[in-house]
């Protein structure tokens, strides 16, 4: 086929406008006989469509963003047709060009539109068993997983069938090389890749799970935990020196120290998750991140925590209209604020942020006091031991607590004279 007869054109559709006014841009591939259609997936202000140039009129942020996009296209587009072009001499169809530059055909849906199913299928159960944050992220690693996508293929998307061994590989170089991310961000996006990849073979979508021969490479951190005498200073902190919700975000961080629950399980805490078993008051919850039931006993001064906010449920507290939980806890990044200010308070050296208190009550709260592993674990919410031997750094007190308790049984091994 010669080349003259291949032609690319965009063009408003200026009969469908969304709520801001803005009409959808299409595009119309040709390739000899055959004409195909497709969504270019951008909009734009009609006025500034130029029908001769196929392109936004003038500089504002609106016309470049959308020029630029359409500028990609066109070169992705192209590129195919190229590759077609120089394969065989056989006819080129416009429906096949299409198929290879958006990864679709009727036999295979591709792996970005696989992974808008899963988020939305996600977005559904935010609130219920899954959390804003997470969302966050997901829609985060949607968007580097398609610039990969485009860097790498040069196309919009493509089957989910493709992805194996070799693509995980090249994604795993993409964020370190391309991206520079170290080495556990890019752990978290291939994780969340693998979720998708076995939800998605689970549902006979995929014939393999491509992460079967791949190990997802983690880098160890050590916890950052603040020691129980820090946490009496932050307790013994005059209310006089709070100003606001300083006091809420200190309360709430003392919850945490003392039930190892992380932000998001404080947050979505309600009197279903609090019950009474064999004399004692427990939480029982199962975490917003992975779904693992926490059984924890509910100390008297977290019990206090509770007694002091239950009913004060304010829109001055949260996002979102109040839906009976427990504890009014401000928004992740306020406490976070709230918490340098008091660790400087306090005097205490560290950058305080709110997870830490989960990792306190890991370490110093519970393992460091003798408290076994198998109890920590499980209050934890974690479905492996080692996942809580992370927090189980043994500290010289802790050593010498242990031998004190064998040195009478020692003693009997003492040499005579």
């Amino acid at each position: 086929m010669e080349k003259e007869k291949f032609k690319l054109l965009f063009y408003l559709k200026r009969g469908t406008q969304d709520k801001n006014g803005k009409s959808p841009i299409m595009g119309r591939i040709s390739a000899g006989r055959s004409m195909v259609q497709f969504s270019c997936k951008c909009s734009c202000t009609p006025r500034l469509w130029d029908s001769r140039k196929n392109r936004l009129l003038g500089k504002s942020a609106e016309a470049v963003s959308v020029n630029k996009e359409l500028d990609r296209l066109q070169v992705s587009i192209h590129k195919v047709y190229e590759s077609l072009s120089g394969k065989s001499d056989a006819p080129i169809t416009a429906e096949r060009v299409r198929e290879l530059v958006f990864g679709l055909n009727s036999e295979s849906q591709g792996l970005l539109h696989h992974t808008d199913e899963y988020i939305d299928r996600f977005r559904e159960r935010v609130g219920i068993d899954r959390s804003e944050r997470r969302l966050k992220c997901l829609l985060l690693f949607r968007k580097h997983l398609a610039n990969f996508v485009r860097y790498r293929y040069h196309v919009e998307d493509i089957p989910v069938q493709k992805v194996d061994t070799a693509l995980i590989k090249d994604l795993e170089d993409y964020f370190a090389k391309e991206k520079g991310f170290k080495l556990n961000t890019s752990a978290g996006y291939l994780s969340m890749l693998a979720s998708l990849l076995k939800d998605l073979h689970k549902r006979h979508i995929i014939d393999t799970y491509p992460f079967i021969n791949h190990s997802i490479r983690w880098e160890v951190g050590t916890p950052r935990y603040i020691t129980r005498e820090e946490v009496g200073l932050i307790a013994a902190l005059g209310e006089d020196k709070l100003q606001g919700y300083e006091k809420v975000s200190r309360d709430m961080f003392l919850f945490s120290c003392l039930t190892g629950l992380s932000y998001t399980d404080v947050y979505h805490l309600t009197e279903q998750h609090v019950f009474h078993e064999a004399g004692m008051t427990w939480i029982r919850k199962p975490r917003i991140k992975t779904g693992n039931v926490c059984h924890i006993p509910l100390l008297p001064e977290a019990a206090a925590i509770i007694k002091r906010y239950r009913g004060i449920h304010t829109r001055a507290f949260r996002h979102e209209p109040p839906k009976g939980y427990l504890l009014p806890i401000p928004g992740c990044d306020t406490v976070n604020i709230h918490l340098k200010k008091i660790a400087r308070l306090c005097g205490i050296q560290k950058t305080l942020t709110y997870h830490m208190a989960r990792h306190t009550f890991a370490s110093q709260m519970t393992l460091s006091e003798g408290v076994s592993i198998e109890s920590v674990s499980k209050m934890l919410g974690h479905s492996q031991i080692k996942t809580t031997q992370v927090y189980a750094e043994t500290s010289p007190e802790r050593v010498f607590l242990d031998i004190e308790k064998i040195l009478p049984q020692l003693a009997h091994y003492q040499l005579t004279n």
